[in-house]
């Protein structure tokens, strides 16, 4: 009942319909232009508002509200409703359910809100169930006014947060920042020589030290190992595979030139033939001296 301009309800009053009671006594009979007993379903252009602001626009409830709202189309020769709603949109997820038995009076759609600008919404925990009705010729060439972009005159609209509150989402605008510190960038090779660290001089001196004061020559090693002492034997024999080496190696000329490009050209194959003289020198080695 209504007495200015409010409703008045019984105590203990609540309003939970079930799909079916939403579809046959109040969907079907909006649309049939017949009253219905307790205007407790406000009429309101849902797409025009973020969910957040249509609580305060409802006539009745706490963590869910009623509205019916007309649809209009995306495109104008098209059947395709256009979802673009306040700062957001409303996105379809899941399949249709048809309400009624045995013949269906309509079709229930779950949507999900999202802020911003499609595809790039944030999703909210804002949720929508759309009750439309069935067996309805929805296409542009049914429309008796070619230009109108009407698809339903009325649907009938169930609001909640799956939160169990009134959330505000604010659109964020998601333009890719660029950092110059986070960019790729080509290593600097021409001064790459100047930070390698080699061995200070006197350590190298130390290592490579030779004693010229004595005629035998002694391999410098630390001071708590032993020095070793070649005997005249095997300085002879050292001297003589030194010879060996290079009059095998001053015959064999490598021209790089010839080459080209590739340093592993078969005539590498050719001139390391050359070597088999050295073959001789290397069973040398192994006899004991």
């Amino acid at each position: 009942m209504m007495k200015g301009g409010e409703i008045e309800l019984p105590a203990g009053f609540r309003f939970h319909p079930t799909d079916e009671e939403l579809v046959n006594h109040y969907l079907c009979r909006k649309c049939a232009g017949l009253p219905i007993s307790v205007p407790i379903i406000a009429e309101i252009d849902l797409y025009k508002y973020d969910p957040w602001q249509l609580p305060e626009m409802a006539l009745y409830g706490e963590k869910e509200w009623y509205f019916f709202s007309p649809r209009d189309r995306k495109y104008p020769n098209g059947s395709r409703p256009n979802r673009a709603a306040g700062s957001g949109y409303w996105k379809a997820t899941g399949a249709d359910k048809p309400i009624g038995k045995p013949r269906s009076l309509g079709i229930k759609k779950a949507l999900v809100f999202y802020a911003g600008k499609a595809p790039r919404g944030v999703k909210t925990n804002w949720i929508m169930h759309e009750y439309r009705p069935a067996n309805v010729d929805r296409s542009a060439s049914a429309s008796s006014n070619k230009n109108n972009l009407r698809l339903d005159d009325w649907v009938l609209c169930r609001i909640y947060n799956k939160k169990g509150r009134i959330e505000k989402h604010l659109s964020v605008d998601r333009k890719l920042t660029k950092f110059p510190e986070a960019e790729d960038r080509k290593p600097d090779i021409r001064n790459s020589g100047q930070n390698m660290v080699f061995p200070p001089t006197s350590m190298m001196n130390d290592l490579l030290h030779m004693d010229t004061s004595e005629s035998e020559p002694r391999l410098q090693t630390d001071s708590s190992c032993s020095e070793h002492v070649l005997s005249p034997e095997e300085v002879t024999c050292d001297k003589e595979v030194q010879s060996q080496l290079d009059n095998a190696f001053g015959d064999i000329q490598f021209n790089y030139m010839d080459f080209g490009n590739d340093l592993f050209a078969p005539q590498i194959q050719y001139q390391m033939d050359q070597l088999s003289p050295l073959q001789d020198m290397f069973m040398l080695l192994q006899q004991p001296f």
